[in-house]
């Protein structure tokens, strides 16, 4: 279909579903690499979860990730 890039590194598994579900919700396909060895040792030299989407739909990706993070700084006291 084409090509996958990384959109974000999440170290926990909740958070990266979070984001998937969020993506999967405006119409983008997305993938988690790096799941399973990453919650089975969340400290390992893993690197953490890899959130990828196709090259295709990175920039509303990217503005999805940005407006979740934003939003998120927002909420912090």
């Amino acid at each position: 279909m084409g090509e996958l890039i990384t959109l974000a590194t999440i170290n926990n598994s909740i958070q990266a579903h979070l984001l998937k579900s969020r993506l999967e919700s405006e119409g983008i396909p997305c993938f988690l690499t790096d799941e399973n060895i990453n919650t089975l040792l969340p400290a390992g030299p893993f690197g953490g979860i890899k959130v990828q989407v196709h090259l295709s739909d990175s920039l509303r990706a990217f503005d999805i990730l940005y407006d979740l993070q934003e939003g998120l700084e927002r909420m912090e006291v």
